[in-house]
């Protein structure tokens, strides 16, 4: 890890700390324990972060597996939208009536 991500996560983890503070009324004395907290935050993220991206690759296998598969078993002919056309109005021949 680079010291720019340090600077990062460490800044995350301030402004996090911070928030904390806020939340409870700014209360004097508890700058270590808002910090710990925040540090847990961040540690929870970086798990929850980390297990998204192990999964993705295991996700995406899957699902190209699956789209293989629903490849082989589909009908070759590509099925045809069966869309209603509008009719077109039937004209009607006008007839004269008979003379009387």
């Amino acid at each position: 890890m680079s010291d720019r991500d340090t600077d990062k996560d460490n800044d995350w983890i301030a402004r996090r700390a911070y928030s904390r503070w806020e939340e409870e009324g700014r209360p004097h004395g508890r700058d270590a324990d808002h910090w710990h907290a925040a540090l847990q935050d961040w540690q929870m993220l970086q798990a929850a972060s980390d297990r998204t991206v192990d999964n993705a690759g295991q996700r995406i296998a899957d699902a190209q597996a699956s789209a293989f598969e629903d490849n082989r078993t589909r009908d070759p002919s590509p099925a045809q939208p069966q869309t209603a056309q509008p009719q077109p109005p039937r004209l009607v021949k006008a007839v004269k009536a008979p003379k009387r």
